[in-house]
């Protein structure tokens, strides 16, 4: 049921089973399972048919509004269709929206107040379809094939904001040109049903947002690209979506109840995060993150920020920072756990890390990963006070200098793990490879090879066997620091041998200390 219910006309089509429009996409969604593509409609409407311009030129809400009702799939075949107001519509269930190259052009914007458009021939909030509510949700929603033409000046709305109860499919949309009024951001979804399961699937939004401080509206910062509020519980799928340049975060998860999984998709340049995620079992896999561009309002543009949760997961995903503004990958301090694993991580020449387990987080693994650091920075940094991190079959390359992050891995906690790294550094300023500055820290088998000291040991009882160092430049292998106690080195081809500056109780057997 909506909020404005209207008689049917003649113009109505009425079949149990509705296929056309959705057909080519039956086989691929018959894995995903979800009942809004089984198109079983009790009417068809096709929105021109209804009454709607396909010109652009009249508004179509009040058509929306009369025909909109459970059991209704509107379709829109290929035109342009003016909105002047939003169209909001709530309590549904089972409801379709379905474009054929179809384009939804919004009216004009002069003026804001708060959110919503005071002058020009847009009145209202700046949204264009509101499916749900938080108090009034909708449910089986299915919402293909649409543009938004935000190409005007002083354009850019919230195209789609949808709560729904447990289904929603939103698929193929792309909103063209710059969202530039300063306001809701083009899209929110949210699963309110902890056992409901939905899908975004190719989302598109490339051309981003601009600043609040340079539009007419008064948002904080600017829009997010795609928010995912504080009431989403359920499970929610992004697959192949693409984001631009937002103020406020790309994909951005801003509560902890539900879960999110971004699969696929680039993701490009948005300040704070691309992706920002939150939520238990919430996890990236094969995604493509980049930041290759910065304004000047940009402060800090990381790549992946995980928020909160356990269970949190990067996995066969690419983060490149040709124009770094921030660091690839954060693990931030509410973090229970968390994975990065079979990915690659590239840092252009600028100040930057690499990898940052915050202070406090969780146990964290990072496997398999390749690190790429051309600017001064950590490729890995570790600080104090949390869970052990466990770095496993991790390749760190490039040019990077000492002038600024001296070591490639820099780890301030305890208990954490390094095993068969391999630590490529030949950069200069002093560049060196590991810096174990947390107690009771293991570290097994590996080859570092850097321009100054490839490992220095901060921290009592540390581990370090099986080990191959070399200094490209002559130095010893292995720092000791003074007042370091109960080190264990075993069986290490140590080049140039071991700079002891005052270690007490250390025990060293079976090394090997070749000239290099």
């Amino acid at each position: 049921m909506s909020e404005r219910d209207g008689t049917r006309e003649n113009r109505v089509l009425n079949r149990r089973t509705y296929l056309g429009g959705i057909a080519g996409g039956v086989a691929s969604l018959s894995a995903i399972g979800t009942a809004t593509a089984t198109g079983d409609y009790d009417e068809v409407v096709d929105i021109v048919e209804a009454g709607a311009d396909p010109n652009g030129d009249e508004n179509i809400v009040p058509i929306l509004e009369e025909h909109a009702a459970d059991d209704t799939l509107i379709e829109f075949p290929e035109g342009e269709y003016l909105m002047t107001e939003q169209f909001r519509f709530t309590d549904f269930e089972h409801v379709g929206f379905v474009g054929d190259d179809a384009t939804i052009v919004p009216g004009t914007v002069e003026e804001m107040d708060g959110r919503s458009s005071t002058e020009g021939s847009f009145e209202g909030p700046t949204r264009l379809f509101r499916l749900g509510v938080t108090y009034e949700p909708g449910d089986e929603l299915h919402f293909e094939g649409f543009d938004f033409d935000f190409t005007r000046d002083q354009s850019g709305f919230r195209a789609i904001e949808a709560y729904v109860e447990q289904d929603m499919l939103v698929r193929d949309i792309d909103i063209v040109g710059q969202h530039d009024i300063g306001s809701f951001g083009p899209a929110l979804f949210s699963v309110l049903d902890p056992n409901g399961i939905s899908y975004v699937e190719g989302f598109r939004a490339p051309d981003g947002g601009a600043y609040s401080e340079n539009t007419i509206g008064s948002i904080e910062d600017g829009p997010t690209g795609v928010l995912v509020p504080g009431s989403h519980q359920g499970k929610l799928w992004f697959r192949d979506c693409e984001l631009g340049a937002f103020p406020d975060n790309g994909l951005y998860v801003s509560g902890t109840d539900g879960r999110v999984v971004v699969k696929g998709g680039v993701y490009k340049n948005s300040n704070s995060a691309s992706l920002r995620i939150a939520g238990d079992y919430s996890y990236v896999k094969g995604a493509t993150v980049v930041v290759d561009d910065s304004r000047p309002e940009d402060g800090n543009q990381r790549g992946i920020r995980l928020d909160a949760g356990k269970h949190l997961w990067v996995y066969d995903t690419e983060i490149r920072l040709d124009v770094p503004n921030g660091h690839a990958i954060t693990v931030m301090s509410d973090v229970e756990k968390a994975r990065i694993q079979n990915s690659s991580v590239y840092v252009g020449d600028e100040t930057n890390h690499g990898i940052v387990v915050r202070s406090g987080s969780g146990p964290t693994d990072i496997y398999d990963t390749d690190v790429e650091i051309d600017g001064a920075g950590h490729a890995i940094y570790i600080q104090s006070d949390g869970g052990v991190v466990d770095c496993y079959q991790v390749r760190v390359t490039g040019d990077a200098s000492g002038s600024s992050g001296r070591h490639a891995i820099r780890c301030m906690r305890d208990e954490c793990r390094f095993r068969r790294p391999v630590v490529k550094q030949p950069g200069s300023d002093y560049r060196r490879g590991l810096y174990i500055g947390g107690d009771d820290c293991y570290v097994y088998s590996g080859y570092y090879e850097t321009s100054h000291i490839p490992i220095v040991n901060a921290s009592d009882r540390t581990f370090i066997r099986c080990v191959t160092a070399k200094s490209l430049d002559g130095y010893e292998a292995l720092k000791l620091l003074d007042g370091t106690e109960d080190a264990e080195i075993l069986s290490n081809k140590l080049y140039n041998g071991v700079w002891d500056k005052g270690s007490e109780n250390t025990t060293m057997r079976d090394n090997e200390h070749p000239d290099g």
